[in-house]
């Protein structure tokens, strides 16, 4: 058994923490896809802990002291539907919509850094208004595909959960050009805030 196991949607977004010591997987992009990869990730490494590790949308006046580049880390990880924001749909009371990080892991991730929650949405919102709803919805700062997946993975194999995530653009019609320009920028900044815990691990003072 390992101690950490680092998870990201894809290769790109753990390139920064090559030669760190932690276990690195690729999850998969999107909700479906994350689960299942986060899941068998999960089983075959059978880790004391799991962070997941990425980039974000920021949305528009969310009220937290980050720009495009820095990290944030994540406090607590929103299931987020446009249909149901739109009050077209409803959640059903079995499914979960929420969950929270562990709280010694993000203290952790932590220092000197924003912390916030995010939504996880199926599909990237890419109009102004539809942020606008998801913001008000769910009373996230930041918007990520994958995050809240990993999180029931990790819950579902009762292991210790995190999240941290670089802000690579703004939530809206120019995200994806943003997120090309920024996302190598920011999922090093992410990467950052892993390599310092287990730079403390090695020390004796680990997570």
């Amino acid at each position: 058994m390992l101690g950490l196991l680092v998870l990201a949607a894809w290769r790109p977004e753990l390139r920064a923490l090559r030669g760190s010591g932690a276990a690195t997987a690729v999850a998969g992009v999107g909700l479906i896809e994350a689960a299942a990869g986060a899941t068998r990730a999960i089983a075959e490494v059978r880790p004391r802990a799991v962070v997941f590790v990425g980039t974000a949308g920021l949305y528009r006046g969310a009220g937290i002291d980050a720009r495009i580049g820095d990290a944030v880390v994540v406090r607590r990880l929103h299931l987020l539907s446009s249909a149901a924001a739109r009050g077209e749909a409803y959640f059903p009371a079995p499914l979960p919509t929420s969950a929270t990080t562990d709280a010694r892991l993000r203290r952790g991730l932590a220092r000197g850094l924003p912390v916030a929650d995010v939504a996880c949405p199926l599909a990237i919102t890419s109009s102004a208004a539809g942020a606008r709803r998801a913001r008000a919805a769910t009373g996230c700062a930041l918007e990520n595909l994958e995050a809240f997946a990993v999180a029931r993975a990790a819950a579902s194999a009762r292991v210790p959960f995190a999240c941290v995530l670089g802000v690579s653009n703004v939530v809206g019609p120019d995200a994806h050009q943003e997120w090309r320009a920024h996302a190598e920028k920011a999922a090093a900044s992410a990467c950052a805030a892993i390599r310092r815990i287990t730079g403390r691990r090695e020390d004796g003072k680990g997570f």
